[in-house]
């Protein structure tokens, strides 16, 4: 009896190792089959994504447009597949041109010339698709490697590559998610034996050469042979090897990833399928010690076969229910067997496998035909179980389940894509705020009317509109709102174009309108009027009833300009001529206004150099009270002689200085200049003399300005009582709580603050309780008209006692005359400045009439 149970426990526990190892092997080549081709997959549309690229980019070069490819399509690129990290285009030299994803923070490094992807583009015009080594990427600090293609240029030559940067950490968790748990090993190499990646991940693995492993050797010159291939993706019979990674005793089963010089080898180890094994046989030797007869010994192999079926069937399940995208298995008539969870829910079937149907015949048929059986992908249409269509891209491959020949087919949705693909191009035309088109669509649409209107001999115009004061209710409305109210402007701009016009956002707040056909220049002007008109009424924006305006410029075609762009600039140049003179204006392009801009444009360049080649002098005038006559300060002012166009008004060189940004540059010479004056005057006269400076809004925006000023003081060793910053309104036509930090870093350092031009401009009385100021100065415009006129002489009187109250000095500017400067004084202003105490002149001249001389 106990050699008969022996002998029964022996060969089940046979059967159940050969069982134990044949399941294993099925399931080993199944897996590589399964990673090989979802490999296949990614790799295959990265390929195509970058095949793609590369023809953009030739087509580019061909059409001598340039030598880069859209943006939009290479971030569709990189997001094409969740383990392409970055896609980047390089020029022949290895220089990065583009990127398909912002560097941010990180430093961009252009491509090693002796890079293998690189070279081998370089080397070789035939190379087609390279996967290169993998190799640490400096940036991302992670392994990865690269897939490219070469670009040509114009002729031919090698222009450069665009590649795609695949990251092996993510490569590895893509092969653990379709492994579905199993403790497999996946060993992903290229043709050469460098290991691309290995899951579980080893640092040590990833790179090594495993071309001379004779397993891998055999497996590696398969691949690369040149006889005619297996059928893609299939795997080739199991074997025992030694791991070159942990030495371990393996069994193994090797795939090749389609077409492509990649091996995928998955294995598990010996000695885990022994321990699983006698997990096994414990239970088969304690049923052969408590059954010693032939029935029980039947049921026995009855309930093996049982769990086989059982394993199989849960290890299918397994399978289609582990990828991401819908899967079907069906048989050689296209009756559909199984399918996992997505693809019932994509196709929308119901819950009873009788009512799927047939995939390919019948009117529920998902599919018109069954694409090739080698993996390869084919675009189709797909039909869902309650008839709509969507677009897929469809892959089959043949399998063998309980001995049945079966075909699995991979179903993967492009809707999403296509979706994207419009969105990009509608993000490339169109404007994301407003949704008028954009400037390359106008820009398009202007070149195709100027062609018509000179091949057909009628004239066309452009309104280039800018909303008036329009950054002010952005300020106070805040970006939401400013986004808002562009909309309701695009809205009333497109009610007021005809339908053969374009209305467009040009960008900011300034719109255009192209007038496609026109008879004559009036057509045009009542169109600019029928604009202006549009933006009269109020604008509601919630409870907020807004008052806007717009100014507008007018070029004609083709007696203004004789293309798209000159008509742009030149509509723009009539605006802006029509903004300096006033708002709500409409100006027409001239020659008057070319003079106009060339005049400014000329001094812009000048005055970049002015202050180096010395053209630019400090003049400074008198500043006296008003009791005594003696000086107590004096104004540094501004002058500028060009050496061409003589002396330029300091109202006209001072706005460019702010627009081209000079003015700091010379806010900082002022101010060393005007303190260096004060220490001279102290030292000739032995009395202090407050100098004052004035400080533009660029200089006052400038975070850096208390520490110029404290710099100053400190070089020409003056008191902070003796210098004084003169500021317009306009400085404080900002954001309250900036300002108010300025002005206090500035009051901290003991230097006094006097409001210029006070009464006009943006005036408000809330400047001079919300802002620490010690003087206040009265423009000119009011002291001109003393004592005569009486609205001005009640004004200043008003704006003295004012002063006053809040404890402020008061200067009062552009004396001339004795009555004035005594109607003053009877106001109470305790310092006055004029040509009648005293015209601005050089320092030399200063000091030597003022040094020692009380007026």
């Amino acid at each position: 009896m106990v050699i008969c149970v022996l002998l029964v426990a022996a060969a089940e526990a046979y059967v159940s190792y050969k069982d134990l190892r044949a399941e294993t092997e099925q399931e080993l080549a199944t897996f590589s089959r399964m990673v090989s081709h979802n490999l296949q997959r990614s790799l295959q549309e990265s390929d195509e994504m970058l095949r793609r690229a590369a023809t953009a980019f030739e087509d580019e070069q061909r059409l001598g447009y340039g030598s880069a490819i859209q943006p939009a399509f290479l971030r569709a690129l990189t997001d094409s597949s969740p383990e392409i990290t970055d896609v980047f285009l390089a020029s022949a030299v290895g220089t990065i041109v583009q990127r398909g994803r912002q560097a941010g923070s990180q430093p961009v490094r252009d491509v090693a010339a002796g890079a293998d992807f690189f070279r081998v583009h370089r080397d070789d015009s035939n190379a087609g698709l390279f996967i290169s080594d993998p190799f640490m990427d400096e940036v991302s600090g992670e392994p990865s490697f690269v897939v490219s293609r070469r670009l040509n240029g114009a002729d031919g030559r090698f222009a450069g590559i665009v590649a795609a940067r695949f990251s092996v950490a993510r490569v590895e968790r893509l092969i653990a998610s379709l492994l579905a748990g199993k403790s497999f090993a996946v060993l992903l190499c290229k043709g050469n034996g460098r290991v691309l990646t290995r899951h579980p991940h080893s640092e040590q693995a990833v790179g090594m050469d495993v071309s001379t492993h004779p397993e891998l050797l055999s497996a590696l010159s398969r691949l690369k042979s040149a006889a005619p291939r297996q059928e893609s993706g299939a795997a080739q019979a199991v074997v025992e090897v030694v791991s070159p990674v942990d030495q371990a005793v393996r069994l193994a089963s090797f795939a090749q990833v389609g077409s492509l010089p990649l091996l995928v080898g998955l294995s598990t180890r010996t000695d885990e399928l022994t321990e699983r094994w006698l997990y096994r046989f414990e239970w088969v030797v304690v049923s052969c010690l408590l059954v010693i007869t032939i029935v029980l010994l039947l049921l026995r192999t009855i309930q093996l076969q049982i769990r086989k079926i059982q394993s199989e069937k849960l290890r299918l399940e397994t399978i289609t229910n582990a990828v991401r995208n819908p899967w079907l298995i069906l048989d050689e008539d296209g009756g559909i067997i199984r399918l996992n969870a997505k693809a019932r829910e994509t196709l929308r079937l119901p819950e009873s496998p009788p009512q799927w149907g047939n995939a390919l015949t019948g009117a529920q048929a998902i599919l018109d035909h069954l694409p090739p059986i080698d993996g390869t992908p084919e675009r189709q249409q797909c039909r869902r179980h309650d008839g709509s269509l969507f677009p897929v891209e469809s892959s089959a491959v043949r399998l063998h389940w309980q001995g049945r020949p079966m075909v699995m087919l991979q179903l993967r949705s492009l809707e999403e894509r296509e979706r994207n693909q419009a969105s990009l191009m509608h993000r490339a035309y169109y404007d994301d705020v407003t949704g008028l088109p954009n400037r390359s669509l106008l820009v398009e649409r202007m070149a195709r009317g100027l062609e018509a209107a000179g091949r057909l001999g009628y004239a066309c115009g452009l309104l280039f509109i800018d909303v008036d004061h329009f950054k002010r209710v952005n300020d106070l409305l805040g970006h939401a709102g400013g986004d808002a109210l562009l909309r309701k402007i695009g809205e009333r701009l497109q009610g007021v174009a005809r339908h053969s016009d374009t209305a467009a956002r040009f960008g900011g707040d300034e719109f255009v309108i192209f007038l496609d056909c026109i008879d004559e220049r009036a057509e045009v002007l009542k169109c600019a009027q029928r604009v202006l008109e549009a933006l009269e009424p109020p604008l509601e924006l919630g409870e907020r009833h807004l008052m806007l305006s717009a100014t507008i410029g007018v070029a004609l075609y083709p007696a203004d300009a004789q293309d798209a762009e000159q008509l742009l600039k030149h509509a723009d140049t009539a605006m802006y001529e029509a903004k300096a003179s006033g708002r709500k204006r409409i100006g027409f392009y001239g020659r008057e206004t070319s003079a106009r801009i060339e005049r400014q444009l000329n001094l812009d360049v000048a005055l970049r150099g002015a202050l180096a080649r010395g053209e630019i002098r400090v003049v400074y005038q008198p500043i006296v009270d008003a009791l005594s006559g003696e000086l107590v300060k004096a104004e540094a002012l501004l002058r500028w002689t060009h050496p061409e166009l003589g002396p330029v008004r300091p109202d006209e060189f001072i706005a460019i200085a702010e627009e081209n940004g000079s003015i700091l540059e010379l806010g900082r010479w002022v101010l060393e200049e005007a303190c260096a004056l004060s220490r001279e005057f102290r030292a000739c006269s032995g009395r202090p003399l407050t100098v004052s400076v004035n400080v533009s809004a660029a200089q006052f925006k400038d975070s850096d300005l208390p520490r110029i000023v404290e710099r100053a003081l400190r070089r020409t060793g003056i008191s902070s009582r003796d210098l004084e910053l003169e500021m317009t309104e306009s400085v404080l036509v900002s954001n309250v709580e900036a300002v108010n930090a300025r002005i206090a870093a500035l009051k901290a350092l003991g230097i006094s603050l006097a409001l210029d031009d006070f009464g006009t401009g943006y005036s408000s009385l809330s400047y001079l309780t919300r802002f620490s100021f010690d003087t206040l100065k009265i423009d000119r415009a009011f002291v001109s008209r003393l004592p005569g006129h009486p609205q001005s002489l009640e004004l200043t009187r008003a704006i003295a006692a004012m002063a006053k109250s809040l404890d402020l000095r008061i200067v009062a500017e552009g004396v001339e005359t004795r009555q004035q400067a005594a109607t003053l004084c009877e106001m109470g202003c305790e310092y006055l400045q004029g040509y009648l105490f005293g015209q601005p002149v050089d320092r030399e001249d200063f000091l030597q009439r003022h040094c020692g001389a009380a007026l």
